[in-house]
């Protein structure tokens, strides 16, 4: 009687670990097709980045579920080197204190905000303004404008659409968060703000770790 061959277990070492969580699925899509990329892909693959839409999405829900994964992390021995939070202002309620639980959180938990949506980081990509946006609808209404995505829709992939100007809005979200390095000096909390992205921080992240 021949002996089953014994099946080898295949150990995958990542470089990092981490966590990205996401309010919509336009941000979810994003940046899964950041890691995704062809050109990347094959570097992405060695770090095991989780990015998801949790099931309680708002700010503090965000930051709540983004603790409790930390915690399960720590109890597993198998801990993140990087958590981050995605998501805007939005008529969200409760934004001051989904800051300060991130901030005074260890490790602390990163947010990549934006003022008032996720769109304002898109319409970056196609130019550079400091515009007050009362709403949403106002800003895809003015990527619709623009021409440069006539037929926008919030869920849709946006990635393959906008990685030709990946520089400009990156540059453009650093910009803006600039704008306003005076009144943040003074001790103004960025959700407080008229208009808002740091988006570029956590995308360049991404990028530093391939």
């Amino acid at each position: 009687m021949r002996k089953g061959r014994r099946t080898r277990k295949i150990s995958i070492s990542f470089n990092k670990r981490g966590l990205i969580l996401c309010e919509g699925e336009t941000e979810e899509n994003y940046f899964k097709g950041l890691v995704s990329q062809e050109k990347y892909r094959r570097k992405f693959a060695s770090i095991d980045v989780n990015i998801y839409k949790p099931k309680n999405h708002s700010p503090i829900g965000l930051v709540q579920h983004a603790k409790e994964q930390v915690k399960l992390a720590k109890r597993e021995r198998n801990e993140y080197d990087f958590i981050w939070v995605v998501f805007d202002k939005d008529g969200h309620k409760g934004i001051p204190d989904a800051f300060e639980i991130a901030r005074t959180n260890h490790p602390e938990i990163k947010i990549a905000y934006s003022c008032p949506c996720f769109e304002y980081f898109v319409l970056l990509h196609f130019e550079r303004t400091t515009k007050h946006f009362a709403k949403c609808d106002d800003v895809i209404s003015s990527i619709k404008k623009s021409g440069a995505i006539s037929d926008y829709e919030k869920s849709s992939n946006l990635f393959s659409l906008l990685q030709s100007l990946m520089h400009k809005g990156l540059e453009n979200s650093e910009w803006i968060a600039k704008q306003f390095n005076d009144e943040v000096a003074s001790g103004e909390r960025i959700y407080n703000l008229p208009a808002y992205s740091n988006i570029h921080i956590l995308v360049n992240y991404l990028y530093s770790l391939v």
